[in-house]
């Protein structure tokens, strides 16, 4: 059994307040949440509007099975339109 978290710094674009920003932050968690029956949570940079921090983990059998679920979800993010400025984690 494998497991794996992999924090990713966001930059958001066009957000002018904090209230837009959680419209584009909790619908990408909810996404992230069923598509890879992962646990997601915004973990960071909280009061700033043009930033997110979102951690995501994971556990599989494989380890390769790890590795393709961390980069389809980073996929993911960039296909719901946001900017990922930086990422790390670990896998056991």
């Amino acid at each position: 059994m494998h497991v794996g978290y992999m924090t990713y710094l966001l930059r958001l674009y066009g957000i002018n307040s904090l209230k837009e920003k959680r419209a584009v932050i909790k619908p990408l968690i909810s996404d992230l949440r069923k598509n890879f029956n992962a646990s997601v949570v915004e973990t960071g940079k909280h009061d700033s509007k043009q930033e997110a921090e979102v951690t995501v983990s994971i556990v599989t059998k494989e380890r390769g099975e790890l590795d393709s679920l961390f980069q389809s979800v980073w996929q993911r993010i960039i296909w719901n339109g946001i900017e990922i400025i930086g990422e790390n984690g670990e896998i056991w």
